[in-house]
């Protein structure tokens, strides 16, 4: 009898709890080649808890075409491989990730580590907040947006890093 009861319950909780997760963009890629097709990394997290839920995940926003979102997996292989993030869970509120591109820009001396670090945190109004830390040049950055020079054939020209420093203040690298 218990178990009749109980069951009903569990689904219709169901519902309330999935409201509890959350989805966030922590860092948006795009290229002078359909500029309007932007990269959103992301990951999901709890609002309640300021827990991550997720490992990292990447959705473009076909804004070149009608504004759809497609997930990266469904790309060519030759631009999803090196874009496709792979993480590693280290906290309820800290998750590390990397690309094959990555390993480019680290060894042209755009970012000093092959890693993004993303936190959950409360902010000072008590509201959960992701940010993601990029080591540039031996200092820490928030990145929002990476923006790249691309030739036709793949080979990137430069990089625009557009970030909070640690005193919140917006900047703009060219590298």
């Amino acid at each position: 009898m218990k178990k009749k009861i109980l069951v009903p319950l569990f689904m219709s909780l169901l519902p309330f709890t999935s409201l509890m997760a959350s989805e966030a963009t922590i860092l948006k890629v795009s290229k002078t080649i359909n500029s309007k097709n932007v990269l959103h990394y992301k990951v999901e997290y709890d609002e309640r808890t300021c827990e991550i839920r997720s490992d990292v995940f990447a959705d473009w926003k076909m804004g070149e075409e009608d504004g759809r979102w497609k997930p990266l997996s469904e790309s060519a292989g030759f631009i999803e491989k090196p874009l496709r993030p792979h993480s590693s869970i280290l906290s309820g509120s800290e998750v590390i990730f990397v690309t094959e591109s990555m390993n480019e820009f680290a060894s042209k001396k755009i970012i000093d580590h092959e890693q993004v670090t993303v936190r959950a945190e409360r902010d000072e109004s008590g509201n959960c907040s992701l940010t993601n830390e990029i080591i540039i040049k031996g200092r820490r950055f928030n990145v929002t947006q990476l923006h790249s020079k691309v030739t036709i054939f793949g080979s990137v020209k430069w990089v625009e890093v557009y970030a909070e420093d640690e005193s919140g203040k917006q900047v703009k690298m060219k590298f």
